[in-house]
């Protein structure tokens, strides 16, 4: 099965010989790895840390990249993105590539292995396929996979959403903007929100606030992705570690979310 996915992603192209270099100040991970790995998950962040948009970025040819993001974001993020090139030998375009999940790689396209049975496809020529964004969804939260969206932007830290667990931080490159927060997380060693997995037979929203009757229904939470499956959703929270047994979308506690944590790590107030 090959998923059309133009509607939910957008492809960046940035080329030109100071590329590298520009991404490097921009972006949580190294871009210089990708000379030895086909691909990797990166954040553009604001200057407090928070998170504007996450991608996944691969090298196409010398100083050439592709950065994969949700199509809601763009509006938003390019602009900013455009603003720090300021002299450097760099472009920074929408791409008029198109973009697929499919089961098997595909000849004459750009194949990205993102889990062991599906592959990402950047292509030229329109392929065969279907559109089904709860598919899309779904892989997404069943391969716990964080992606930014309009609803959601400036709402999180990487490390709110398992950034730093799926290799999308590198804390031993140069500065990026809003590094000074996520490195500060990272040597304290206290991140008081971790991703989790949820499950509820209540329809959430991308960017819906979490609450907990153990923290007098203050926002403990944000929804970051979710689909359904017959009357039930399923779907990814960032959520304070202390409250996974006592999650709520609604201040009656009414609507709870039955969470499942994700990695094991001592719980922050």
């Amino acid at each position: 099965m090959t998923l059309d996915l133009n509607s939910e992603l957008c492809i960046l192209e940035c080329n030109g010989s100071d590329a590298a270099t520009y991404l490097q100040g921009q972006l949580t991970n190294d871009i210089r790895e990708l000379s030895n790995k086909p691909w990797q998950f990166s954040a553009h962040l604001n200057n407090k840390g928070r998170t504007l948009a996450t991608f996944i970025i691969s090298q196409h040819q010398e100083n050439s990249y592709y950065l994969i993001t949700s199509g809601s974001v763009i509006d938003k993020i390019l602009p900013r993105l455009k603003m720090y090139i300021l002299r450097s030998k760099v472009t920074l375009n929408i791409s008029a590539k198109l973009i697929y999940l499919s089961d098997s790689q595909i000849d004459d396209s750009h194949n990205l292995q993102l889990s062991t049975d599906k592959y990402l496809i950047i292509s030229e020529a329109p392929q065969e396929s279907i559109i089904n964004s709860n598919a899309w969804h779904k892989f997404l939260v069943d391969n716990a996979l964080p992606m930014i969206y309009l609803e959601s932007i400036e709402k999180i830290i990487p490390q709110q959403i398992n950034y730093d667990l799926i290799s999308g931080i590198n804390f031993k490159k140069g500065c990026y903007t809003g590094q000074e927060i996520v490195a500060r997380t990272h040597y304290l060693g206290k991140v008081k929100r971790r991703m989790a997995k949820f499950t509820t037979n209540t329809q959430p929203q991308i960017g819906q606030s979490v609450v907990s009757p153990l923290m007098d229904n203050q926002e403990v939470g944000v929804i970051i992705d979710s689909y359904q499956d017959g009357q039930n959703y399923y779907g990814l929270v960032s959520l304070q570690n202390n409250c996974l047994d006592a999650a709520y979308l609604d201040t009656d506690n009414q609507q709870k979310l039955t969470c499942t944590k994700l990695i094991e790590e001592s719980t922050g107030e």
